[in-house]
């Protein structure tokens, strides 16, 4: 193989290994745009609502399989939805029958309306975790919840945009 050839092949390689896979094609032609209502926070966890609607937020643009607007009206796709819960569940013991580690888990109940034919795309409820430890403080708390947040955004996501 020549010099030229090998350069031509590594230079390729890299162009795919950049290119984002997408579920584009899985979406009907038409639907092209998403409205997301702001979500309801029916736990007793200040900015989680906030956390979670930002980051479906910047998950769609950056996907850019369907184009994010202002205006439900206009909207080919509505995401709506609220944060049912949040809880502290045990899961590891130590010896002394201590909780040695528990998960945070959150579970949204959300709904993808097709505006068109005025049926759900999908809907249900979705539910992630975090870990923590037994002794775990505020902040690491948060950091599960945060983690909790960002599986359910890849959920809905992955939901949306296969048309499951």
């Amino acid at each position: 193989m020549t010099f030229n050839k090998l350069i031509i092949i590594l230079l390729l390689a890299a162009l795919i290994s950049c290119v984002k896979y997408s579920f584009k094609g899985a979406l009907p032609s038409y639907l092209k745009t998403i409205y997301i209502q702001d979500f309801e926070n029916r736990t007793d966890y200040a900015g989680v609502r906030e956390e979670l609607m930002q980051k479906i937020t910047e998950a769609f643009i950056e996907d850019n399989s369907l184009r994010v607007i202002d205006e439900e009206k206009n909207a080919d796709l509505i995401l709506k939805g609220s944060i049912l819960k949040i809880e502290k569940k045990p899961v590891s013991f130590t010896t002394q029958e201590q909780v040695q580690e528990f998960q945070m888990e959150v579970t949204i109940k959300a709904e993808c309306l097709n505006t068109h034919t005025n049926k759900p795309l999908w809907s249900g409820n979705i539910s992630r975790y975090g870990n923590i430890s037994g002794m775990a403080l505020s902040a690491e708390i948060d950091q599960a919840i945060s983690q909790a947040i960002e599986q359910i955004v890849d959920d809905v996501l992955t939901k949306t945009i296969a048309a499951w």
